[in-house]
């Protein structure tokens, strides 16, 4: 290496670390993450620690999650994002499986209202929003009636 290149970090993939060094160093980032206490330091923190596609993958990732909960369909994401079905799905994998973090910060954005709609609660509701549709009619009456979903 010269003194003109940077050295870089060798990607890491989750399974070739292994699990206890793994747990502590996860803990560890967490623990940092949730110190942080406003915008600013959260600003500079992330942009200490992401590269700029780093960033980008991240947003992008979080404006699916808003579009799918808003009841977006994968192809109105895709135009307007300009992203793969592939991550739109991994993303509402993570939606609706994952361990809730995206959903339980997209909720505090959210009045309560906006929230009833958005983010349905029972499984035949998250199945319309899923698939818009199929259940148009289903839809169309609780828009009209007012009922949650």
């Amino acid at each position: 290496m010269n003194d003109r290149e940077p050295e870089k970090m060798p990607k890491k993939k989750f399974y070739e670390v292994d699990s206890r060094t793994r747990n502590k160093m996860l803990n560890d980032f967490y623990e940092m993450a949730s110190r942080i206490k406003n915008k600013d330091d959260a600003k500079n923190f992330f942009k200490d620690l992401l590269t700029p596609g780093e960033s980008i993958m991240i947003i992008y990732r979080i404006e699916i999650a808003k579009m799918l909960l808003q009841g977006f369909g994968y192809e109105d994401i895709q135009k307007k994002l300009k992203v793969g079905a592939t991550t739109i799905n991994s993303v509402n994998k993570w939606l609706y499986t994952g361990f809730s973090g995206y959903t339980k910060e997209l909720k505090k954005a959210k009045n309560q209202i906006q929230r009833k709609r958005a983010i349905p609660t029972s499984e035949w509701g998250m199945i319309k929003k899923k698939y818009p549709a199929h259940f148009f009619l289903f839809n169309l009456l609780d828009k009209v009636s007012g009922a949650k979903k």
